[in-house]
């Protein structure tokens, strides 16, 4: 401490090291025997403690110091009648570090290392041990320690086919004083302890340890520890691609106990993919991190070379996806499908998306010429779709250069199924919104007849819908139904894309 605060901090001034948390208390969250201490300062939902470190005035040792309340504007020391029960809300936390660096198989030791007394504790609990009887003793210890690691065994078989785990057990006295270890047990090879696996495979069984050791403490109320907390850094490090997917999912169905939060900081899209938030840490004077969906922290990480980069035509590899004419379709027409119930089998992606913020539907044709490749290697139960206007003449054009792959096609949907109150100057998607969707925002009588009969459909100056686009789609944004006929054009678009599918064979889903 002393040589980081020399070295990094500012000259002359007290240096103080501080981390605050706040722990919520609730059903899945009770420290034993503070409720006195929670209802005499009024802690009811959140506690927050702050634990602060200096270096004392002859600079020798270290000062601890601990501040605690129910809001961060209402921290009061902990005297000394109050710190033992501020402590006891931090030992209620079993934090586990996992850095990058370290090998995977010293830090499954170190997991396992508190399960040894505990499985035998078990074993001592038996009737095989009561009686002494050293074959059933050890017997039992086997079917413990087979009971112990059966579902870490089997979480670990589904990431890596034909290896499961199990414990290094003694099998008689003379091996009664023995390290707990994994062995990971392949089909039809000779079990061996987890150094000896692949870095890979270190970190999945690893993974799935930690899992059991946080039942085993939970279970047996080591150190009163009621939840925990897991910091993993860049978990995709040496994972092959389908092992990060694997444990990705894991990681996860593990962050969804609610006795458990998981921290990961990670370069990798795997792990972002399955949020629904994450922070982009940006680097300045000072790290900033920005809060975001997990899928615009992909768009600017891939910008910033952070993920590996991978061809926006390839988003969505194994589903078709629906190039739309711009942002404002994307956004109708999720709308739609909502508001239809359907459930479709493919993706809306917005030029945006493929070609950047600065670019429109009219850059998307050249776009694709100029990546024709990337267009036939994608699968075929992946056709790239790429959906027109209602008054687009250009089919063709684009059926010319999506042809590279047997099932991408250009869709254009038909006027037909369009809202018949408004006529054919409504250019674009604009033509299936509602009537009263549209005089909402652009008064009736700003709005022509396209024959000049009164009950004809209503015209509209090309400028004026221009105009007024942002607008109409704000309103979509903010609620308000986009109507029968944006959904029946969802349901159109999902038609065509099944009859497509239709005509894949069944060897491509497979």
């Amino acid at each position: 401490m002393q040589d980081d605060f020399s070295t990094h901090a500012p000259k002359g001034k007290k240096k103080v090291l501080a981390v605050t948390v706040g722990l919520r208390l609730g059903p899945d969250f009770k420290v034993r025997g503070q409720e006195e201490f929670h209802k005499a300062l009024d802690i009811d939902d959140v506690i927050y403690i702050t634990r602060s470190w200096s270096l004392s005035l002859d600079k020798t040792t270290a000062v601890d110091t601990l501040h605690f309340g129910n809001s961060l504007t209402s921290m009061t020391e902990a005297t000394a009648d109050r710190a033992a029960s501020v402590i006891a809300h931090i030992r209620a936390v079993r934090f586990v570090y996992v850095p990058n660096h370290a090998r995977p198989a010293d830090l499954i030791r170190r997991e396992l290392t508190p399960l040894r007394s505990n499985l035998v504790s078990r074993l001592r609990s038996t009737k095989a041990y009561r009686e002494s009887s050293v074959d059933e003793l050890f017997t039992e210890l086997t079917a413990m320690g087979e009971r112990m690691f059966g579902e870490v065994s089997r979480a670990v078989s589904r990431g890596l086919p034909g290896v499961g785990i199990e414990p290094d057990l003694p099998a008689d006295f003379a091996d009664l004083v023995f390290n707990l270890g994994v062995r990971a047990a392949t089909t039809g090879d000779v079990a061996r302890a987890p150094e000896f696996e692949g870095s890979g495979a270190q970190s999945l069984l690893l993974l799935h340890v930690l899992n059991l050791a946080d039942r085993t403490h939970r279970g047996n109320g080591f150190g009163w520890i009621q939840a925990s907390v897991w910091a993993v850094e860049e978990p995709e490090s040496f994972l092959h691609a389908g092992l990060r997917a694997r444990f990705s999912q894991d990681l996860r169905d593990y962050a969804a106990d609610p006795k458990r939060q998981i921290f990961v900081t990670t370069h990798q899209d795997e792990f972002v993919r399955i949020s629904d938030v994450a922070w982009l840490a940006k680097k300045g004077p000072e790290t900033v991190l920005h809060r975001m969906t997990a899928r615009d922290a992909l768009t600017e990480s891939t910008r910033g070379s952070i993920v590996s980069y991978a061809h926006p035509l390839f988003s969505f590899a194994t589903e078709p996806i629906v190039i739309v004419e711009g942002r404002i379709d994307e956004l109708y027409l999720r709308a739609a499908i909502q508001e239809a119930g359907l459930k479709p089998r493919w993706r809306l992606v917005p030029p945006g998306a493929v070609l950047g913020e600065d670019h429109t539907g009219d850059a998307i044709h050249p776009y694709l010429k100029y990546n024709k490749p990337v267009i036939a290697s994608r699968p075929d139960v992946a056709p790239v779709i790429v959906l027109r206007d209602w008054e687009a003449k250009d089919k063709q054009k684009y059926d010319d250069v999506l042809g590279v792959h047997p099932f991408s096609e250009c869709l254009v949907p038909p006027a037909g199924i369009a809202n018949p109150a408004l006529g054919d100057s409504f250019r674009g998607i604009e033509r299936f919104l509602p009537t009263d969707f549209i005089t909402a925002v652009i008064p009736e009588k700003t709005l022509g007849r396209e024959s000049g009969e009164p009950d004809a459909p209503y015209s509209i100056k090309r400028k004026t819908l221009e105009d007024e686009k942002a607008k109409l789609a704000a309103r979509a944004k903010n609620g308000a139904p986009v109507g029968p006929y944006m959904q029946e054009l969802a349901i159109w678009i999902d038609t065509q894309i099944s009859e497509i599918l239709q005509r894949v064979p069944s060897s491509a889903f497979l």
